[in-house]
């Protein structure tokens, strides 16, 4: 008989995986809650084992003629290829998206956003280390990046995950938005890599203040607000001032020209590699910033020194803590967090703003800080790649790269770089609760068990007890997938659509086809509101 409700562990697992197994469950209890976070924030860096050792085995067929432009040719190509681009540098994408349709393939271009995909489904389906998984794919959508705008920043998404977004999840925020700030992809995607000192671009500034850190509620209006009244103007400036101004993001636009990207340019006599990596030129920044949010700037003539005078301002920022933590609660709980909640985690994070791991120190303050997460019944919508990855999961489901899921969830906009804008995909239910919405998801789950590259053997993993009638097979997936008792008219209804599929006895004269109905009733599973919400 399955429990009335979710034990405290799947509750708190759903919340910080991908999709709580009933294995996940099981050790969770066993180690203990607060365990298993710690377990969790102290993951070594990289991939574990099993999941690295996945990675290297894949398989991903490549095939284009041979061709030519100008005086420059490429070789035929038609190959089981491993996923060489995930391993690749900065340097050795920008060369292969910069040499396409001459000395390369633009097959070779067009190979590398979706080998990033393919990467991205796996990690968050089979990596040991779930929580790290959950906070990239928030952190991801925070720094958003569409990959629509630019080709080169596109396929440096790669770059970016790697490198800047992975190692950084639970680290120290300053650290990570300097990180940000020097990525190859964000410069190029917020055209930073072209402000000059004759034309500051004011794109990552504005992205920077609004959405980045200090959020569009720290928005004080075009110019001083305090203009018309100097009597009442706050004292305090910097990290202590009230919030920004169009004029304070002109002023950060000012000091972040120069902030660009190595490309063979020319600068004091010296022309530069094509690296692809992050470069200061001093003939591109404007030496006129003055005051930002009441902090003069003027006076920081060192390279760097004014851009990085900003990052400390907004990182150590009041408003920066409430608006990520709130954020981030919304991402865990859903629209509406627990008030207790939000204030442990900018507690915590207003006292660590120098731990090296302060974004560590907020998520156990947030996870294990009270019993808010193990409690609360499930109010956050799966998005449609969370409800794929969660059926994976949960039926230990293989996934490997796929051209089909990639096609599927590109026109979806619930991948990284589908969603267009800076702001990320919205995290709001009723977005994901449209009928588009719903029907796309449902569609994805209905169609997934039968794609070749998801490995899948249902029956063999269900005991001989499951197999002898339909109840017992809808109750064994059920306990395994949601850990709870449905509803009476869902509970139902799925016997019903089980016995309609044929998802009797495994009995003589009912093997045949047996696995592919069962795939089904999983699908079906997957499709209820219980799995709806995480």
């Amino acid at each position: 008989m399955l429990p009335e409700f979710a034990s405290f562990e799947r509750l708190a697992l759903n919340r910080v995986t991908f999709g709580a197994r009933d294995l996940d469950v099981a050790y969770a209890a066993k180690i203990g809650w607060s365990a298993w976070v710690q377990e969790q924030l102290r993951a070594p860096p990289g991939d574990d084992p099993g999941l690295a050792a996945h990675l290297q085995s894949q398989r991903w067929p490549i095939k284009y003629a041979a061709g030519s432009r100008e005086r420059e040719t490429w070789a035929a190509v038609d190959e089981d290829r491993p996923l060489t681009y995930l391993t690749a540098s900065a340097e050795t994408l920008w060369k292969t998206v910069d040499e396409a349709g001459f000395s390369i393939s633009p097959d070779e271009r067009n190979r590398i956003y979706p080998e990033f995909l393919a990467g991205y489904l796996i990690r968050n389906t089979h990596a040991k280390w779930q929580l790290r998984e959950f906070m990239a794919d928030f952190w991801y959508q925070h720094f958003n990046i569409g990959i629509d705008k630019n080709v080169f920043s596109a396929n440096l998404l790669i770059a970016h995950d790697r490198d800047v977004i992975r190692p950084n999840v639970f680290g120290n925020f300053r650290k990570f938005l300097e990180g940000v700030a020097t990525s190859t992809a964000m410069l190029i995607y917020l055209d930073n890599y072209i402000s000059t000192a004759g034309k500051p671009n004011e794109n990552y500034a504005r992205e920077l203040l609004e959405l980045h850190t200090m959020g569009g509620g720290a928005y004080l209006g075009q110019s001083d607000p305090f203009a018309g009244n100097p009597a009442s103007r706050p004292e305090q400036s910097g990290v202590n001032a009230p919030g920004f101004t169009d004029a304070d993001i002109i002023e950060a636009s000012r000091a972040f020209s120069g902030w660009t990207i190595e490309r063979g340019q020319m600068i004091g006599g010296v022309r530069h590699k094509v690296t692809a990596a992050f470069l200061y030129n001093p003939a591109q920044h404007n030496t006129s910033a003055k005051n930002f949010m009441g902090v003069d700037l003027s006076s920081l003539t060192a390279d760097l020194a004014q851009g990085r005078a900003i990052l400390d301002i907004v990182a150590n920022h009041p408003s920066t803590a409430t608006f990520i933590c709130t954020k981030l609660c919304r991402r865990i709980f859903g629209d509406n967090p627990p008030a207790s909640v939000i204030a442990r985690a900018t507690t915590a994070w207003m006292a660590n703003r120098q731990a090296p791991d302060q974004i560590g120190i907020v998520l156990d303050a947030i996870l294990t800080g009270g019993n808010e997460i193990g409690v609360a019944s499930p109010i956050k919508i799966r998005r449609p790649y969370e409800r794929l990855v969660a059926l994976l999961r949960t039926t230990d489901m293989t996934a490997n790269a796929c051209s089909y899921l990639y096609l599927l969830f590109s026109s979806v906009g619930d991948v990284p770089g589908a969603w267009q804008a800076p702001n990320g995909r919205p995290d709001i239910n009723s977005y994901w609760l449209s009928t588009a919405a719903l029907m796309k998801a449902i569609n994805i789950v209905m169609g997934v068990t039968n794609v070749p590259e998801i490995k899948i053997n249902l029956t063999d993993q269900m005991p001989i007890e499951a197999t002898q009638s339909t109840v017992k097979a809808v109750d064994y997936w059920l306990e395994r997938m949601i850990g709870m008792q449905l509803d009476s008219a869902t509970y139902d209804g799925l016997i019903k659509s089980a016995q309609d599929i044929g998802v009797w006895s495994l009995e003589k004269g009912y093997r045949a086809g047996y696995e592919d109905r069962v795939r089904q009733l999983v699908a079906l599973i997957a499709t209820t509101t219980a799995f709806t919400y995480r």
